[in-house]
Order: C-alpha cells, then sequence, then structure tokens
C-alpha cells in the first residue's frame, strides 16, 4: 500500500525530488527537495491534512499569491505553492542556517546589542509587510532564521493564508493559528481584527525572550499563557536582566500593551523606540507613508552628527565596535598589483555581514586610504571612517609561484594590533588565499563577539580570472571608463557566467551608455537570479538594481500606473533600509538618488530636484572620486533648478578626475556652456558637431531642463536627431524626432514643435494638441476632428483631451467618454460581455502605461462639472480621485488646486502643488511651466515669497523666446518678479 510520502513523492516527481524530513510543526510538515528545473535545493512545507481538507485548495493558493508577492531583505521569499495528490504545499529556499529558536537553545539569552538588531531586522520586514495589508499573524523565535549575520522572516503570509481560506472550519481541526507564548490578546481571544499591532505585539515576546530567556508569560499550558495576558501586569525584562537599557524596556512595554491603541502604531516606530538613545526622534515632514520608510535613515545621520559635533569638541570619534575598514594593501611584487586594491573589495565583501560585522565600502576606503600599510595609517583610516577595526597587511612573492599575504587587525580606539595572520597559497589561486585569510580574520574576530558561521566566498565568484577581470572593471567603472570596464566585465562573465556581480555592473554600463531597451534588464534579471550567498551589501545592490529593472519592464510591457507606482515604492522601502544598514556607503547613496530621479513622483512622493542632489551629494561627501554620483542627474537637477554655481562645482569636481572617463567631452562642453560672456553656444555647436551619438544623448539628458537663454537644449536635440544619434536610440528616428519636438515645446516653439512631430506619433503627443488649441496655435477644428477619431477608436489617451472637452462646454463627447471608460473599467475587471463590446469597437485595446480606466472615467465626470459649470461638484470629484490609479495625471493636480485656490483654500492649493513633476510621454511638455506659474501664484498670494520666486523666475526664463501665445505668461512671470523684488525681505 502506498503511504502518504511515497504519493507525495510520486506527485511531485516532474518538479521536485524530495530528499528528507526536516521537521514537522503544528500545521505542515518540512522537506528538504531539489527543484529540478533549477537545479537548487529547496524546502516545501506541506500542509497537515485535516488544514488542507478544511482548506480547500482554489482559496488557499489565491490567498497564498498575496504572501508569493513580496520582496524584502528580510522576508524569506515564496518560490511555488500548489496542489498535489491532495496535498497543499508551498516552496521556499532552503537556507543552510539555524533558527532563531536553535540559537536560544543555545545560549539561552543574547547580547543586547544583538537581540536588538534581530528585532530592527524583523520590524523592517514587518513594516514592509504590512505596507501591503500583509499580517504575519505568527511572529515567534522558529520563523525568524539567522543567516550571514541577518535576521530573515519565514513562512510570511501563510498564517493569514489559512485563516483567510479557512474561516470558522479552522476550528473545527483543533489546530489554532498562531502560537500561545507569542500571541496577541486580540489574537488569542479571536474578538477583534487582527492588524499589524498584533504583529508589534508579538515581536517584542520575542525580543523579551532573547533579552531575559523567557517569553514575558510562561504557565503549565497554552490556556494558562494566554489567560495570563489578560489578567496579570506587561512584566518589566529589567526584572530578570538589569542590565538592559530602561529605553529599550520601556518600548517593549509599549509593545505589550494589551489594547492595540496603547502599543506602536508600526513595527517602524518599534524599531526606532530601540535606538540608542543618543538617535534623535524622527521629525518629518512627509505623508505617513514616506516616514514609515524615511525614519531609519533620518535616526542613522542623526547618530552620524552626534558623532561629529562629539570629535569636534574634542572627545574623539566615536567609532562603530563592529564596523571593519579594509585598508590597500601594500605590494611588494609588480606581477600582484592588481591586488593593492582588489583584496579591499574581496575582504571587504567576505566579512560584511559575518555576525555583527559590517564593513566600510571600499571605494571610501580608496578615497580616504593614505600611507603605507601600518598601524598609524590603519588608525587614522579607522577614524576617518568611523570604524573601529581596521584591516591591514602586504603581499609578498614568495618563491616563483607562491604568494603570501600578512594581515592585521587594528583596535584604531587604542590603535593597538589586537590579532595578526598569514597565509600562503599558489600565485594562480589568489581565490583560495583570500577565502582562507577571511576564515583566519574570522576566527580572530569571534573571539569577541558572536559570528556564529564562518563564510566565504561571498564575493560572488571562486574563479581567479572572473575576479581579476571584475577588479578591474570596478576601477574603471568608479572612473565612469565605461567601454574599458564593460571589456573586462564581460570578460569576468565569460570565465564565470555566473557572477552576478559583474552581471549587475554589465546592466549599469549598458543603461549608462543609452542602451534604453530591454537588454540592460536582462542582464539585471540574470543576476537577480544568481543572488544566492553573496555578501548583504552586494546582495541589496543587485537586488535594487532587478526592482529598478522591473520596473522599466513594466512601463515597456505596458503594465499600468498602478503596478509601476507601487514597485517604485518598493524600491524606495528597500533603498531606505540599505541606506539605514550601510549610512557610509557612497554607491547606496547613489542609488538612493537615482529612485528619487526616476520613480520619485506620484501620488505619495513629492521629491525635489533638491532632494536628489541631497542624495547624490551624500554619495560623492563619502567618495569624492566616485563619478557616477558626480554626473548622474546631479547637474541636470542643478540646471533645472537654475543653480548654475552647483552645476558649476559638479563639472569642475567631474573634470577633475582626468580626461579619461567616458564623460569628460560632454561635462567640458557643459562647463563652456556655463561660462558667462564666451559666445558659448555659437562656439559649442562646432563640438556638439563632432560628438558621437553616446555623447549628445548623454548631453541632451543634462541639459534639456534648462532655462538658459541660448537654449542649448534645443541644439543638442536638433544634432541628436541627426543619423548619429537615432543610432544610439535604437535607429528609430521617430524616436528623436519627438525628443526634438518635445525639447522645442518646452522653450515655447510651439510652431516648430509641430512641424517636427512625427505623424504617426500625433496620438502620443495629444496632450500638447490640447494645449496647443486652447492656446490657439491648433484650429479648434481640428483639434477637434482629432479628437472625436480618438473618441471613436476607444483609445485610453483620449483622456488627454478631457481638458479641452471641458473648455469648450462639449458635454456630448464627456458623455461618451465616459460611457466608453465604464465600458472598458467594467470589461478590464470581467464584468463585460457581448454588450459592453458592442458598446465599443476597441475594448480588445490594451491599457496605457500611465492610465488605468477606472480613474479616466471619475476624472471625465470632474471635468463634465466643469463644463456644466457646477464647479463644487467638479471640485468633490477631483478631491476623491484614486491617484495611485494615475501615479503621473498631473493635468487633474493642478485643475484641483486652481478650484482650491479660487474658493480660498489656499493652503490646501499649495500643498497639492507642492511636489514637482516629471515630462513624460503622453504629458504636454508646458505641464511643468504652467504647474510652476500656478505655483508662484498660490505661494505669492500666502506669503510664500521664496516659492513664488523661485515659479515665476522658471517660467519667465524658460519662455523668454516662446511663441506669442506664451508672452502674457512671461510678462506675468517678470511683472510678478519685479513686485516682489521690491518688496523687503521678512
Amino acid at each position: 500500500m502506498t503511504t502518504p510520502l511515497e504519493a507525495l513523492r510520486a506527485a511531485l516527481a516532474e518538479r521536485y525530488a524530495l530528499e528528507r524530513e526536516l521537521g514537522r510543526g503544528g500545521m505542515a510538515t518540512v522537506f528538504l527537495a531539489r527543484d529540478l528545473r533549477h537545479g537548487r535545493p529547496v524546502a516545501i512545507k506541506v500542509l497537515r491534512p485535516e488544514i488542507a481538507a478544511a482548506l480547500g485548495p482554489e482559496r488557499f493558493l489565491r490567498e497564498i499569491e498575496v504572501a508569493a508577492r513580496l520582496t524584502h531583505p528580510h522576508i524569506l521569499p515564496l518560490h511555488d505553492s500548489g496542489e498535489a495528490a491532495g496535498f497543499l504545499y508551498y516552496v521556499m529556499p532552503y537556507i543552510e542556517s539555524e533558527s532563531l529558536r536553535d540559537r536560544l537553545e543555545r545560549e539561552g539569552q543574547l547580547l543586547v546589542e544583538e537581540a536588538l538588531r534581530i528585532t530592527r531586522d524583523v520590524a523592517s520586514a514587518l513594516a514592509y509587510a504590512h505596507s501591503h495589508d500583509v499580517v504575519h499573524r505568527d511572529i515567534k523565535p522558529e520563523n525568524i532564521l539567522l543567516s550571514g549575520g541577518e535576521a530573515v522572516v519565514a513562512d510570511f503570509g501563510i498564517a493569514r493564508a489559512i485563516t483567510q481560506a479557512a474561516g470558522s472550519k479552522l476550528t473545527e481541526t483543533g489546530i489554532p493559528v498562531g502560537t500561545p507564548a507569542y500571541m496577541s490578546p486580540e489574537q488569542a481571544s479571536g474578538g477583534g481584527p487582527i492588524d499589524g499591532r498584533s504583529d508589534v505585539y508579538s515581536l517584542a515576546c520575542v525580543l523579551y525572550e532573547m533579552l531575559a530567556g523567557e517569553p514575558p508569560y510562561t504557565g503549565p499550558s497554552a490556556q494558562v499563557v494566554i489567560a495570563k495576558r489578560f489578567t496579570d501586569p506587561v512584566p518589566s525584562v529589567r526584572r530578570l536582566r538589569e542590565t538592559v537599557p530602561p529605553a529599550v524596556d520601556a518600548a517593549i512595554t509599549r509593545a505589550l500593551a494589551k489594547a492595540p491603541v496603547d502599543r506602536f502604531v508600526t513595527a517602524a516606530q518599534f524599531a526606532e523606540a530601540l535606538m540608542p538613545s543618543g538617535a534623535p526622534a524622527v521629525q518629518s515632514r512627509r505623508s505617513a507613508r514616506r516616514l514609515l520608510v524615511a525614519g531609519a535613515v533620518t535616526a542613522a545621520l542623526g547618530v552620524l552628527v552626534v558623532a561629529v559635533l562629539h570629535w569636534r569638541a574634542g572627545g574623539g570619534p566615536v567609532l562603530d565596535p563592529n564596523l571593519i575598514a579594509v585598508a590597500p594593501f601594500d605590494v611588494l611584487d609588480p606581477k600582484l598589483e592588481l591586488w593593492h586594491e582588489g583584496l579591499v573589495d574581496v575582504l571587504s565583501r567576505n566579512l560584511d555581514g559575518a555576525g555583527p560585522l559590517r564593513t566600510v565600502s571600499p571605494t571610501v576606503v580608496v578615497r580616504r586610504w593614505s600611507g603605507r600599510a601600518d598601524p598609524t595609517s590603519a588608525e587614522e583610516l579607522g577614524r576617518r571612517t568611523g570604524a573601529r577595526l581596521a584591516v591591514f597587511g602586504n603581499i609578498v612573492g614568495a618563491g616563483l609561484d607562491t604568494v603570501r599575504i600578512s594581515a592585521s587587525i587594528l583596535d584604531a580606539a587604542s590603535g593597538n594590533v589586537v590579532a595578526q595572520v598569514e597565509r600562503r597559497d599558489h600565485t594562480a589561486r589568489m581565490d583560495r588565499l583570500s577565502d582562507s585569510l577571511t576564515v583566519a580574520l574570522l576566527r580572530e574576530l569571534g573571539q569577541t563577539r558572536p559570528i556564529v558561521a564562518v563564510r566565504v566566498s561571498s564575493f560572488g565568484s571562486t574563479n581567479l580570472s572572473a575576479l581579476r577581470e571584475f577588479l578591474q572593471g570596478e576601477q574603471f567603472y568608479r572612473r565612469l571608463a565605461l567601454e574599458s570596464a564593460l571589456v573586462h566585465y564581460r570578460r569576468a562573465i565569460g570565465a564565470d557566467s555566473t557572477f552576478a556581480p559583474a552581471l549587475r555592473r554589465i546592466s549599469q554600463v549598458l543603461w549608462w551608455r543609452g542602451h534604453q531597451d530591454s537588454l540592460w534588464v536582462t542582464y539585471a534579471f540574470r543576476a537577480a537570479a544568481l543572488n544566492h550567498h553573496l555578501a548583504p551589501r552586494e546582495s541589496l545592490l543587485v537586488t535594487i538594481d532587478s526592482l529598478a529593472a522591473a520596473i522599466f519592464g513594466a512601463y515597456w510591457l505596458r503594465a499600468s500606473g498602478t503596478v509601476v507606482w507601487d514597485e517604485g515604492r518598493r524600491l524606495y522601502r528597500t533603498l531606505e533600509e540599505a541606506t539605514r544598514r550601510y549610512p557610509e556607503d557612497p554607491e547606496l547613496w547613489y542609488e538612493l538618488g537615482e529612485a528619487r530621479y526616476h520613480f520619485g513622483f506620484g501620488p505619495g512622493a513629492s521629491v525635489t530636484q533638491q532632494q536628489i542632489r541631497e542624495a547624490m551629494d551624500r554619495a560623492i561627501a563619502l567618495d569624492s572620486g566616485f563619478a557616477p554620483a558626480i554626473v548622474s542627474h546631479t547637474i541636470e537637477c542643478a540646471l533645472r533648478s537654475q543653480d548654475v554655481a552647483a552645476a558649476r562645482r559638479y563639472t569642475r569636481a567631474y573634470l577633475a578626475l582626468g580626461r579619461a572617463a567616458d564623460f569628460f567631452p560632454v561635462v567640458a562642453y557643459i562647463e563652456d556652456q556655463l561660462e558667462a560672456g564666451r559666445s558659448a553656444a555659437r562656439q559649442g555647436d562646432s563640438i556638439l558637431a563632432a560628438m558621437s551619438g553616446e555623447q549628445l544623448f548623454n548631453t541632451f539628458g543634462m541639459l534639456s531642463g534648462w532655462p538658459d537663454t541660448a537654449e542649448v537644449g534645443v541644439s543638442v536635440a536638433r544634432r541628436l536627431a541627426e543619423p548619429r544619434g537615432v543610432a544610439i536610440l535604437g535607429g528609430d528616428s521617430s524616436f528623436a524626432a519627438a525628443w526634438l519636438a518635445d525639447m522645442l515645446a518646452y522653450r515655447g516653439h510651439l510652431r516648430e514643435a509641430l512641424v517636427a512631430i512625427p505623424t504617426g506619433m500625433r496620438l502620443v503627443f495629444s496632450g500638447s494638441l490640447a494645449e496647443f488649441a486652447l492656446l490657439g496655435v491648433v484650429r479648434s477644428d481640428s483639434a477637434a476632428t482629432e479628437f472625436a477619431r480618438e473618441l471613436r477608436s476607444g483609445e485610453q489617451l483620449t483622456m488627454l483631451a478631457l481638458p479641452w472637452w471641458s473648455a469648450r462646454k462639449d458635454t456630448l463627447s464627456l458623455v461618451a467618454f465616459v460611457r466608453t471608460a465604464d465600458d472598458m473599467e467594467h470589461h478590464a475587471a470581467g464584468r463585460g460581455g457581448a454588450e459592453s463590446h458592442a458598446a465599443s469597437p476597441a475594448l480588445s485595446k490594451r491599457d496605457s502605461p500611465w492610465f488605468d480606466w477606472r480613474y479616466s472615467a471619475a476624472a471625465a465626470r470632474g471635468y463634465l462639472a466643469l463644463a456644466r459649470g457646477d464647479t463644487s461638484d467638479a471640485l468633490n470629484t477631483f478631491l476623491t480621485l484614486p491617484d495611485s490609479l494615475c501615479p503621473y495625471c498631473d493635468d487633474e493636480r493642478l485643475v484641483t488646486a486652481q478650484l482650491l485656490e479660487a474658493r480660498g483654500r489656499g493652503p490646501e492649493a499649495a500643498s497639492r502643488l507642492e511636489r514637482e513633476i516629471k515630462n513624460i510621454a503622453g504629458r504636454s511638455p508646458l505641464r511643468e511651466s504652467f504647474w510652476a506659474l500656478e505655483r508662484a501664484r498660490v505661494n505669492e498670494r500666502l506669503g510664500n515669497r521664496a516659492n513664488a520666486l523661485a515659479g515665476y523666475s522658471f517660467v519667465a526664463a524658460v519662455w523668454m523666446h516662446a511663441d506669442p501665445e506664451l508672452q502674457p505668461y512671461v510678462a506675468e512671470a517678470r511683472a510678478a518678479l519685479k513686485r516682489l523684488s521690491a518688496e523687503p525681505r521678512p
């Protein structure tokens, strides 16, 4: 007779090979298996038969999809789920690690610092999940894995899936969801809704146990433990362990409050309360959603400020006892010179994340290192980087084919060398030698701090040829010598096709070189698929780039704006967590600046040009030689804000790196344009004529937003429309022509823009068409004919005609659009049938990547109310628009602000106009200027002089040479500037 295990093994045989049982729990049995498709070990959890019977497969699998969408560094992902031979199962990565339960059974109590670090890791995962409306419901030591010095939460969303799927049937099995020792009162009673505060309670129980050696409530039975939650006072952890700081005890007590309303509102707040007392409380002006992810960064920066002030006061720098700076090694054999800086990269990645250890970014070390590998220089490096520990040493050839490495660990606080190690191996096995050296260093460090497992080869490859090529590529990449870097990265992949960091770098180089296609995305995804066993920092960087690639991929696949916005929020959360964990890492701050630039707009995001520059400036301050941060959007943002002095600082900082960098001709050209009185535009045209297509592309990116008098952005756009520019844009001449049209319209040359727009792309530029018609540049009958054609076709971009129809009181067209949008929304929701198809001939058309039919229908109703003269109904409709369904629909937000201002609600209008907007495909390039003008008007009435001056100044500059139809706005801006300049400063 076939046993259940044999039946399961047979049912899964085509996809998974079951090897052995790993353990049993209250709800499932866990098996070690091999994923036959991907050749990797996995853990398969199979639900107990009685639970599976209570659930039913369809609903369980539907609910578990919610958990499967969670992506976070501290959440163990779900690979797969399904039903086989009556078994319900789900698949997770198999991690060779111990659980927190294993650790507690072995050690009893943990160091306070270690317990708090684990708690903050878990809180980070919870904050992310709660923002996606997923509550864990079973936080306990068994579900917290400790791997590579980090905490990872397992079974995320499984308890929710089981509860949601089974409902009341679950009680019939007699198996509770949750664990009594860690269950919140509301979860234990089953009498109230469960939200994120229940997980906060459970996490506080876990932290209490890590510190005290036992949970806060104990008893002979589950019933007794649960009863104590309702009857006994919240116990103080200090009664069992007096060394716990009072602030930590107070935070635990609050998190264990019996009523959810008395606890921390979010897991992020709980984590903040556990920060060192020197960290200031977070005071953010941004929305509550941004506060969740920004708080940790603010607290970390607060610690840095305190450290600097303490140092300046004469107390010496505050050194992190678990931060290590690996110094460049002295090399006494010219053949080994690559490893002078190469060993910094390798050892830094290997040591990072081992127990509580973190390493200073190699780029920071290289820039701040001076002198030779000796105790004095190492001590100075530690003090410059805030690292208590510094590793230094030398590399010596020992015979024809042997190399010897001597390394020392120095305590920068005392200046004493605390350990010395020496290893030797064949010259051709530097990979093995660096791993051996890592193990030796960790053994020495493990004598003074808990390092459970020694982990090597965190670099991503053990192939010496691949390592050598990658390290050489890194040296070129840091200077943005992209062609040379790409050669070495490709050689690294040729030697080891699974080298994830090298794949990631190829993706970045292709992006920098203007490959606006799927190739760079493919490389980013390949790196993500190989994101295993990397050092924590390296793993975060791979994750960050793959998330960015996923967002661009979603756009190319015409996913809805909601999808793009949601993925952008995930990227932000990952970056905020990364910069919290590695506040001294320039590349992570650079990545944050990139994310702010590309995805820092839409509802809930009020990123300004200044905030983009702040992230990049932080990266530059940490490593003044990190070229990507110096030129990535910094010059562009400074010029768009008319801060020429700041732009000049960036250009000069980059040019100081030398002519070898790829961007030198581009930045040198921009530097010339910034110099007054040199007829720069006339001289610069000959320079543009000699540029390659790639250089033109990068020049356009930096200058396109600058409202300068010479309009150099237009000159560059004209050159970009030539064959050499078209080639870098994938060979699509219409794409390059559209960019030129966009640039001309941005500077107010409306008639030239109309001529430049390719005929086949008029629909994409219908945002311009509506405003051109309203301004009288396009004949009304021509615009009406074009919009009527689009309305009949059912194209979603017809939404851009809504302001035009509303201004013309064309209620018939607006009603027709509402009907079409409603039909399309019903069809998209699966409720449309033959009748809906008959109503709109284009129901098979796919959504625009920027709009959602529900949003379109709601917005059209607002414009319809305006057309009918009902401004009250229009305002109410616009105020309730679901912003997240259309992150980039700024037309409606501008109209809303104007209606609010007309009703005397100026502060609300100013708030709506606070964030900056971006010019994207399908939106009018005039919108940015009209937005700035309205913001200036509102802020002037409110007495916000600086904001008003900025808006008026931008409009006066960007439309200085615009067509006559825009000159009244220029005159208004100039008059306002004169008026405000004459007013006394407050």
